[in-house]
């Protein structure tokens, strides 16, 4: 196990090379999961997998695409942080073209301000945030030709949707 979780720290450190690829979702969600594991059980929540990744590949890089994905994840276990049934579901739809990478959670929402705010450089609601996690995320998303999106329903939780292009197989 620590020699997994050493490997896939190397991989995720690695300068990435800006390539265009097919890359296989299922290899994205293992590397980010395991990246984010302790993380999840550090704020008591619970992470819930749904649809099927396995076969899918998306135009895109690994390591910045990983990076997106445990941006994504930490931010939703941050938000369930004070709630006594915290959860963080991540589900995977094949749409057609396109392959869409849902990260939810069950905490308390965006402000419709911060909602409007969210992709704005240095704006952040984290103390020690900088304000450009999403941002960055939202860039290399955009790079790969997706797209980066959120919705929010105050008092019941955000989703964060990554929807990327479908790889010819």
């Amino acid at each position: 196990r620590i020699g997994r979780i050493t490997d896939e720290l190397r991989a995720f450190s690695r300068k990435a090379d800006g390539r265009v690829e097919p890359t296989l979702v299922s290899e994205v969600i293992e590397g980010s999961v395991l990246l984010t594991a302790s993380r999840s059980r550090r704020h008591d929540a619970r992470l819930v997998r749904e649809g099927e990744a396995s076969g899918l590949t998306v135009l895109g890089e690994r390591i910045r695409l990983e990076q997106v994905l445990v941006n994504l994840l930490q931010n939703a276990f941050e938000a369930v942080e004070h709630r006594p049934q915290g959860l963080v579901t991540l589900t995977v739809r094949d749409a057609g073209d396109t392959v869409q990478i849902a990260v939810r959670d069950n905490g308390p929402g965006l402000a419709p301000e911060v909602e409007r705010g969210l992709f704005t450089p240095f704006l952040t609601t984290k103390p020690q945030g900088l304000g450009l996690g999403l941002v960055i995320a939202r860039d290399i998303v955009a790079g790969f030709g997706g797209q980066l999106t959120a919705a929010s329903v105050p008092g019941e939780g955000a989703t964060f949707t990554l929807t990327l292009r479908k790889a010819d197989r």
